[in-house]
């Protein structure tokens, strides 16, 4: 007995505690996001009032991708904080776009309207089926007179022939209304709707001494969401700086669209561990250099544009990210050994990068919106003047223009993350390249591709070239003139090249006859002149060489090139 009223008891003390909870459902707008390469912080400030004793505290519309051990809830007057928990909300409906609305409406009507019509074209097979089930009229062992005959094959000629029109034209309408369906979902589709995202909840139990209105600050951290640095490199003419615009593309696939909201980007790792950081061995050796060319070691490459794509010669070219499909067409993604990450769902690419140990946070002045629907869209960071140096390279053995190349300093301190480059020059698009912020170089060096200003030609002078047998020897003289204009109203300098065949046969001799003072590497056969040029001013090289070789054999000293041509 007494054991059945310390039960009753019991009830009876929670019954009345759970009266006293007092429970809102509470709806917040995002006011800023901090956005992490990959994930976000998002921050939501709501007020509301208490009752004296325990309030439940539910937050609506909250991303299904939240972070529950990140939730941090903070307010601006004493409260006794009792519990923080999250659910899913399965009876909420999802917050469709108006665009959204149209398209999931008008599914909705079409696969309505394609149920009635495959009904009624039910109901007429079926009564075709009737009619074919009945054909014969009498026994098989009496005869049809000729009227009944042919009353019976009016009859279900005529019957027949409405049943299947009515069939076919109850086809051609579902599938009309079939393909403008497919049509519609695949719109949502890119819309990035899902049907089966529910919204979250956050629920916050705290005891309050008075009724009051209080200030609600509430951070979470949520993923499918990121940034991208991009840049675009933008050069008037060779005797100003060079501006560097840092931007950023942010993708928003947490199921809440971020609408007119403040938002910082950061490099920072949202997943560090509280634990403060300990230092270990710091190594160097010549590993990272292994691969590397004389030409890379001396830091005398350069990043070349490409309207397709880009190309580079890293110190490490097994470093170098390959193009693919991205967020805005093309991303830079590593091969699978190098840790490459997919995610299927919001179909975005991901690539490892390397950023700076020490994190850097923008605040962006503006606001912004970012629909929740994965697609990139671009964020103005800020603007920076670089200084830089242009030279010209021209090779006018292989191409009849000069290269401008562009060394620009000061870039290493701007904070910058590894990203696709759009570079211009004069207004024009030259073509988009990839700032690799981890080359420890403090120049980065960059192609404009060809100056068609800077034309360098080179031809062989026939009556200073011959050709005559020696003995049992050939003896071949080639004689060069190489011309090089400046058609700008600026000087420029040229690093001018050329070369002299090298001998693999100790039958073959090579003289050198001129170079015009030129700087000669045994090894390789490369010549180079540093040619400064003015306004309109010419300049001509010279350079000759004899090979002696035997009588009885064939050199070929033009090179050739293979390419594909149509044959008929």
């Amino acid at each position: 007995m007494k054991i059945l009223l310390f039960i009753l008891v019991l009830l009876c003390g929670y019954h009345s505690f759970a009266e006293d909870i007092t429970a809102q459902r509470i709806t917040s707008e995002i006011g800023d996001v901090t956005i992490y390469i990959t994930g976000a912080e998002v921050h939501r400030t709501v007020s509301t009032k208490l009752k004296e004793g325990r309030n439940k505290l539910i937050f609506t519309g909250i991303s299904t991708v939240a972070d529950n051990k990140s939730i941090q809830f903070n307010v601006d007057s004493p409260v006794n904080l009792v519990s923080v928990s999250t659910e899913l909300d399965f009876l909420g409906s999802q917050k469709l776009t108006d665009r959204a609305l149209v398209f999931s409406d008008s599914i909705s009507l079409l696969t309505a309207q394609i149920t009635d019509l495959q009904n009624e074209r039910a109901a007429y097979q079926a009564e075709k089926q009737l009619l074919e089930q009945n054909r014969s009229i009498k026994g098989d062992g009496e005869n049809l007179s000729v009227e009944e005959l042919s009353a019976m094959a009016a009859y279900f000629r005529k019957h027949m022939m409405e049943i299947n029109k009515a069939m076919t034209r109850y086809d051609n309408e579902i599938n009309t209304k079939t393909n403008l369906k497919y049509r519609y979902q695949n719109q949502l589709t890119e819309l990035n709707y899902k049907e089966t995202i529910k919204s979250n909840q956050i629920i916050v139990i705290v005891d309050s001494e008075t009724d009051k209105t209080i200030q609600i600050d509430l951070k979470y951290m949520v993923s499918n969401c990121g940034w991208q640095a991009n840049y675009d490199l933008l050069a008037t003419n060779v005797t100003e700086k060079i501006i560097l615009k840092y931007k950023a593309k942010v993708y928003n696939n947490t199921g809440n669209n971020w609408n007119d909201v403040k938002i910082a980007l950061s490099t920072a790792d949202p997943n560090l561990s509280a634990s403060a950081p300990e230092l270990n061995p710091w190594y160097l050796n010549y590993a990272a250099l292994m691969n590397a060319t004389n030409d890379d070691f001396k830091g005398n490459q350069y990043v070349v544009p490409d309207n397709r794509g880009y190309n580079k010669w890293y110190q490490n070219s097994n470093i170098a990210p390959q193009i693919n499909q991205n967020l805005d067409g093309l991303s830079f993604q590593f091969g699978a050994e190098n840790g490459t990450v997919s995610n299927a769902e919001s179909q975005i690419n991901f690539t490892a990068i390397q950023v700076s140990e020490l994190s850097t946070t923008f605040t962006i002045e503006d606001k912004y919106t970012i629909p929740c629907d994965s697609k990139p869209y671009l964020v103005d960071i800020t603007t920076h003047n670089l200084n830089a140096s242009f030279t010209h390279k021209a090779v006018p053995k292989l191409a009849n223009d000069a290269y401008l190349l562009a060394n620009i300093v000061g870039w290493e301190n701007l904070d910058l993350v590894p990203g696709p480059t759009k570079v211009y020059f004069a207004e024009a698009f030259v073509g988009q390249s990839y700032i690799n912020t981890s080359n420890v170089s403090d120049t980065l060096r960059l192609s404009f591709g060809r100056d068609t200003k800077i034309p360098v030609t080179r031809k062989l002078v026939q009556e200073f070239s011959d050709k005559k047998v020696v003995g049992n020897n050939r003896r071949d003289t080639y004689t060069y003139t190489i011309m090089a204009k400046n058609n700008r109203d600026t000087p420029v300098r040229v690093d001018l090249y050329d070369q002299i065949p090298i001998s693999q046969d100790s039958d073959i001799s090579v003289t050198i006859d001129e170079i015009s003072g030129a700087s000669y590497n045994e090894l390789t056969g490369q010549l180079s002149w540093l040619v400064g040029l003015n306004p309109g001013e010419s300049k001509s090289i010279k350079i000759a060489f004899t090979l002696k070789y035997p009588k009885d054999k064939v050199i070929q000293v033009k090179k050739y090139r293979t390419i594909s041509a149509p044959s008929f």
